[in-house]
């Protein structure tokens, strides 16, 4: 997993990381009005997330390996 957490403290839920990501890594918990990582394993490390957080409440940690996309 490269997203190594939300502060959820900062995070006010306006979804764009779960719009901006490419391979479906978040779910929205509408009860809690905040995003989770629900496919961890999913994420190929493009930093969408972190990079269009407003208020940069995700934080992504780029030592722990990752899964990178297939070549054809």
């Amino acid at each position: 997993m490269v997203i190594k957490k939300i502060n959820e403290e900062l995070c006010f839920g306006c979804r764009l990381c779960v719009d901006v990501c490419t391979e479906d890594v978040f779910q929205f918990d509408e009860e809690r009005r905040k995003p989770k990582v629900k496919y961890p394993r999913d994420c190929v490390a493009c930093l969408f997330c972190e990079a269009w957080c407003p208020v940069g409440a995700i934080e992504a940690d780029l030592t722990r390996p990752r899964k990178l996309p297939e070549v054809m």
